[in-house]
């Protein structure tokens, strides 16, 4: 084993050698610096090897055919003045106080909600895509904030792009309701362009990033020109999201909205069906079912295992034109529609890979130290010759002393065997002969 002062003095040595020539000691300083560097920068390219960075890269593509968004549209002022009026509310539920008016023994909410709002025939005059009203779905839902809404869904794809290829959209008001707005925001609609398989839900934690908003007024018309944008990322630990689920990313936000809402106050309201617990039926339990909604109303979803997809269309609308429009009743014109196939599409890949890393070892190693693949070759010869043919030395001198060892004849007389047997045989001469031998003489 090497002690101290042994290492000591190899060291001392060398420094000695290196101060008397100063060649090597430049070389050492040097060689020393392009370690540490070689050193420090292979640590980064391994660590980028096993987090790679994300690059984003963008390009432009010509669709043939064009798929339209879904559009949701939901009313201003949300419910019935007149209806809200005959069972003592205010104008919108979200005053909860006046519940404490409510006959909960005579009605529930569930037909509270149902009379409130607006059915198809109050919402829409004519609405199609393409110049077809087949060509739609129409998917209504109930909120709490935004009441009955309905959701525009295109059942086909176009090959063309400008006006008479789009929605061709006509709303119906009310003339006594649009009289009356709750706060500031004038009578009219609420518009939110979004991709299909996502869906719309009335939190906003959930629903905003993927959705475009407009507000259209009554006794307006507008057109909106459309742009759609393809992203396709990456999951990371930064940005997690999932390639396939059976649930959209809004719907399960939604529902974990839901659960925790009822979870505080052991009942649920009409807006919340499917969680398969009674609506509130009295009006305390109202009261807090309300208040905690818009208190939660933006629960992440992360906490309920909903992630955002890593494939997701974003369309963006662009409004071209806003007139007056008047027919015999209230009502508003809408125009949504594409002006160009052109299609952006926005690509994450892993901006460092394993050909980048032999890239990178092989520049620093060749540039810094000099190292080819000759040479590492060489540097690996030497290493096993110190490494192991000191082993194998070792071992072969082992068996040898052991062959040593083992060739050495153990029948072989010692001395002192040699001298008895000398004994003996002149002793017997000396029977034989009846004269002691010279051996004898001497003893």
């Amino acid at each position: 084993m090497v002690s101290v002062k042994q290492v000591r003095h190899k060291l001392w040595n060398v420094l000695h050698a290196l101060c008397h020539d100063p060649k090597r000691l430049v070389r050492g300083i040097v060689l020393f610096i392009c370690s540490i560097v070689v050193m420090y920068q292979l640590t980064d390219c391994f660590k980028k090897l096993c987090n790679p960075p994300i690059s984003t890269h963008s390009r432009f593509d010509l669709n043939e055919s064009m798929l339209y968004p879904a559009i949701t549209f939901c009313r201003e002022p949300a419910y019935k003045a007149d209806v809200m009026a005959k069972y003592n509310l205010a104008m919108h539920p979200k005053y909860t106080s006046s519940f404490d008016q409510f006959p909960f023994n005579e009605s529930s909410l569930e037909q509270l909600f149902g009379e409130a709002t607006y059915n198809h025939s109050e919402f829409f005059i004519q609405h199609g895509l393409n110049g077809g009203t087949n060509n739609i779905e129409v998917v209504e839902s109930l909120h709490l904030d935004m009441g009955r809404c309905y959701t525009l869904n295109p059942l086909i794809t176009t090959k063309h792009s400008w006006k008479e290829a789009g929605y061709s959209i006509m709303l119906r008001h009310d003339t006594n309701i649009s009289r009356v707005s709750v706060g500031d925001t004038p009578p009219g609609w609420h518009v939110f362009i979004h991709d299909e398989t996502e869906g719309f839900a009335e939190n906003r934690m959930q629903s905003s990033g993927r959705v475009e908003y407009l507000f259209l007024e009554v006794n307006e018309e507008m057109e909106i020109r459309l742009s759609t944008q393809h992203f396709f990322m990456l999951a990371s630990y930064e940005n997690e999201c999932v390639e396939f689920s059976t649930v959209s990313s809004t719907r399960c936000g939604e529902i974990c909205h839901w659960n925790a809402v009822v979870e505080s106050v052991g009942c649920s309201g009409p807006w919340m069906p499917g969680i398969g617990v009674q609506d509130c039926d009295n009006a305390e339990n109202t009261k807090q079912l309300i208040k905690f909604y818009r208190q939660l109303e933006d629960l992440d979803g992360t906490q309920c295992g909903c992630f955002q997809p890593c494939t997701t269309t974003i369309y963006t609308a662009s409004v071209m034109n806003r007139k007056p429009f008047h027919i015999s009743v209230p009502a508003a014109q809408l125009w949504v529609y594409y002006t160009s196939k052109m299609v952006t599409i926005v690509e994450e890949f892993h901006g460092y890979d394993f050909n980048q890393f032999v890239s990178d070892l092989g520049g620093s190693l060749g540039f810094l130290l000099g190292l080819s693949v000759l040479g590492l070759i060489g540097l690996l010869e030497k290493i096993v010759e110190l490494v192991f043919i000191r082993r194998l030395l070792a071992e072969k001198r082992k068996k040898q002393m052991a062959k040593e060892g083992a060739g050495k004849d153990p029948t072989q007389p010692t001395r002192s065997e040699d001298f008895d047997t000398s004994n003996q045989s002149d002793d017997a001469k000396m029977s034989e002969t009846g004269q002691p031998t010279e051996t004898s003489l001497k003893q």
